[in-house]
């Protein structure tokens, strides 16, 4: 489940995660001060895990891509 708990674990150890979209398009989050998000046409920052948490629920985001069912 991606949540604030798996977010900040995760971060701990690797710089950069890659979720994608219902529709399989890959979105690119980055460790810095923050946390940056590049992909679907989208650029912008996200303040913290807990964020970046709601922004995983509200666009159903996920760390593995959808198979084609």
């Amino acid at each position: 489940m991606l949540n604030k708990e798996f977010f900040d674990k995760y971060f701990k150890f690797h710089n950069k995660i890659i979720l994608y979209t219902k529709d399989n398009i890959p979105l690119t989050i980055s460790k810095a001060y923050h946390f940056h998000l590049n992909g679907g046409h989208q650029d912008f920052d996200i303040h913290d895990s807990q964020d970046l948490e709601e922004l995983c629920e509200y666009y159903k985001l996920s760390d593995e891509k959808h198979s084609d069912k």
